[in-house]
């Protein structure tokens, strides 16, 4: 099915937060970005766009720049993605931008058809759920440059994707996870899917799963499939359905937390939640009789108090007026 959500949501709705993301690993695995534009409109139309570039390196804490930018300076487009704001743009080939010390001048190329995490299309339209989210392009190659202070990080096909999601509220508490860069070293597989708690009638939902995949190809985001699958902890994600011969699946992602960055999440109406994002979880997929692995999965949690021992940004005290955030 095609992407009819391809445009920014909030650029003609409002009460609404949204995330228009890339990331990416670098072929030997030892680097990452995570590039995300961010924006915030209450339902009186007020809002903001937060900008956030994130740099990974192993061995290393990640740096974390970040600029808002009020509402009236932002230009979106309902019909496309096309986000410029403060200085950042956003478009499906391209991504340039400078926050603080840090910027980026990136060509996007290739990527799959759409990763629906949802199965039904209705969904992505209703008030339930209040989360909506796909992958509009996994598999997305990168070439261009990334400086980190007076450091330039080459960009050379780089594998990783575009997303998209956006709602009117976070949701209460989720695992998301990703991988697109395998230790076989298949250009075409990819793995992408949550678990997660919503609000229902003001209390937390059971844990709901959905995991969507290519090579091998796999749907597992039905209503059926949402219930008793998955476990969540502050550093593993782990899903698993259990049947016979090809029907079998499971994923783990599995993190250090030490590789985490550490995120405040503002939702619409003005609440604080706390997303850790790591490029390094170590991942094993199974389907049927077939295994695969990798060093290079995308593993993020969010919750709603903080994360004893993980640092978040920005560091109580930042003040966006007086310039953009950059992590020590």
């Amino acid at each position: 099915m095609t992407d009819p959500w391809e445009r920014i949501v909030c650029a003609s709705k409002r009460g609404l937060y949204e995330s228009n993301y890339l990331k990416a690993n670098s072929p030997d695995g030892r680097r990452a970005l995570w590039i995300k534009h961010n924006a915030l409109r209450s339902v009186e139309g007020e809002g903001m766009a937060e900008l956030w570039v994130v740099a990974y390196e192993r061995g290393q804490a990640p740096i974390v720049a970040k600029r808002e930018v009020p509402w009236t300076e932002v230009v979106v487009d309902p019909e496309r993605i096309a986000f410029d704001a403060g200085g950042v743009s956003l478009r499906p080939d391209r991504a340039t931008g400078t926050l603080a010390d840090l910027s980026w001048n990136l060509a996007l190329s290739g990527g799959g058809p759409p990763l629906f995490h949802l199965p039904l299309v209705w969904m992505y339209e209703a008030g339930f759920p209040k989360k909506k989210a796909l992958t509009p392009a996994p598999n997305l190659l990168f070439d261009g440059e990334l400086r980190v202070g007076g450091e330039v990080w080459p960009v050379e096909r780089w594998v990783g994707l575009r997303g998209h999601n956006w709602g009117t509220e976070h949701a209460h508490t989720y695992a998301y996870g990703s991988c697109n860069l395998w230790d076989d070293g298949d250009p075409d597989r990819t793995v992408d899917g949550f678990t997660v708690k919503v609000k229902l009638g003001g209390r937390p939902s059971p844990w709901l799963t959905a995991v969507v995949g290519r090579r091998p190809e796999i749907r597992r985001n039905r209503l059926r499939h949402w219930l008793g699958a998955g476990e969540v902890t502050a550093d593993t994600w782990v899903v698993r359905w259990p049947g016979v011969h090809r029907r079998r699946a499971s994923l783990e992602m599995r993190c250090d937390p030490s590789t985490y960055a550490g995120l405040r999440y503002l939702h619409p109406d003005g609440r604080e939640s706390y997303c850790y994002n790591t490029k390094f979880a170590d991942v094993r997929w199974s389907v049927g009789s077939e295994t695969f692995t990798s060093r290079c999965g995308e593993l993020e949690v969010l919750v709603p108090e903080p994360l004893p021992g993980v640092p978040l940004h920005p560091t109580p005290g930042w003040d966006a007026r007086e310039g953009d955030y950059r992590s020590e």
